[in-house]
């Protein structure tokens, strides 16, 4: 029977450590999030949890990783593609867009017929 009620204490404890670790996600979190504002007890495990985790980052010291790794890393999660990974030449110029060359057109004719309108 005692075993029983040792084991809520260690999924308890189990759970403040995932959360402290950010380990635990989507409705699971959300759901121990508010049991923080019920459970006093939980919350402080949490604390206490967040008390250990914070002192083992001090003695750690930042490295920056290399370019190569952070480019692959940019690429992996899709926010940039690598250097020249297009030709350079097979860029579109201002001229190949329809939308464009229309506006260019249209601002020449109508450059020409003011100009027109202008002479007597």
């Amino acid at each position: 029977m005692e075993e029983q009620q040792d084991a809520p204490t260690d999924l308890d404890e189990i759970l403040a450590a995932e959360l402290a670790l950010g380990l635990v996600e989507g409705d699971e979190a959300q759901m121990l999030i508010a049991r923080l504002a019920q459970d006093p007890e939980f919350a402080a495990r949490l604390r206490e949890w967040q008390g250990r985790m914070s002192g083992i980052a001090d003695d750690l010291v930042p490295v920056m990783p290399p370019a190569r790794a952070r480019q692959r890393i940019r690429e992996e999660l899709g926010f940039v593609a690598a250097p020249l990974s297009t030709e350079p030449d097979s860029r579109i110029h201002w001229w190949q867009r329809p939308w464009r060359l229309l506006l260019a057109v249209s601002a020449a004719v109508a450059l020409v017929g003011a100009i027109l309108a202008t002479m007597p």
